[in-house]
């Protein structure tokens, strides 16, 4: 009878194992959305990751290539001499590809620039593949999104408030130049959005408002490569009410000057609610001021 020693049938029994759970056709994979959206003149941004087996070795040379269709115009090449001429100077890698990272950028974005586009890896030493069953078709638009403003409803005079503007945009690296018509304090935020969609910036305007802005148009407006697209939102500003002393206590223009008055209150904004005031020891209200 045949004896197979213990060391041996594990050997085998592990060689078997790693065959079952490892087919090398599955390690060459990518990932990147089906399709994204850019804006006509801007640039785009296909994000890209992929795989390959290494078999526990390191490789170093990497060669990538973007093609449209099937390998119908070269978009992008590590040797950009063999990049199509309607691609030239447009498109490079925002990644490395010794990190697995494929993400194209083509710039100055057209309407021929649909796609479908395919990535291929070649790599010094081991193999060469076309992810041909990841495609990435390309929407662009011709009309930037009108922005989105948003303040607070009302406000009063004096009090500092902040208003936002949403803008959609593209492409990271060519942001739209921005645009407030009140003075103030600028900053923003880019917010994540899922793979694919056009990305979103928040911009923002601290400032105080005045008596003087009340139905006034708080307006902001985003340029893209000549085209301009504004939102807008119409502010309402209560006026501050204080007391004030008798020297500068005045209603309609005119001062006030008894010696019995305590107190006023000091506004002149319009549709500001009647004000009660002490006059002689009798509490009266006047008119709107």
């Amino acid at each position: 009878k045949l004896q197979i020693p213990e060391a041996a049938a594990f050997c085998c029994l592990s060689a078997v194992i790693l065959l079952s759970v490892s087919p090398t056709a599955v390690e060459w994979s990518a990932e990147m959305p089906k399709s994204v959206v850019g804006l006509s003149g801007s640039c785009v941004v296909i994000p890209c990751t992929f795989s390959y087996p290494a078999k526990g070795k390191t490789y170093t040379e990497f060669t990538g290539i973007w093609y449209k269709g099937l390998y119908e115009f070269t978009v992008y090449h590590t040797d950009t001499s063999k990049i199509s001429d309607t691609f030239k100077g447009r498109t490079s890698l925002t990644g490395d590809l010794r990190q697995n990272n494929c993400s194209l950028k083509i710039s100055s974005l057209s309407s021929s620039d649909t796609g479908p586009f395919i990535f291929r890896i070649e790599i010094k030493d081991l193999d060469n593949f076309s992810y041909v069953q990841n495609k990435t078709s390309v929407t662009v638009k011709e009309t930037p999104e009108i922005p989105t403003v948003s303040v607070e409803e009302e406000m009063t005079s004096g009090k500092p408030v902040t208003a936002t503007c949403a803008v959609s945009h593209s492409c990271p690296s060519d942001l739209p130049r921005v645009t407030w018509n009140h003075d103030g304090t600028h900053s923003s935020l880019s917010q994540p959005q899922n793979p694919g969609q056009l990305k979103l910036t928040s911009y923002t305007l601290a400032f105080t408002p005045s008596r003087e802005d009340h139905n006034k148009h708080l307006s902001c407006s985003a340029e893209f490569e000549g085209k301009t697209v504004t939102d807008y939102k119409t502010l309402k500003v209560k006026c501050k009410s204080t007391i004030g002393s008798i020297k500068n206590c005045s209603l309609n223009g005119s001062f006030w000057n008894s010696s019995v008055l305590l107190g006023c209150v000091e506004c002149s904004s319009i549709n500001v609610p009647c004000m009660t005031t002490l006059f002689n020891g009798i509490r009266r209200q006047t008119s709107t001021y």
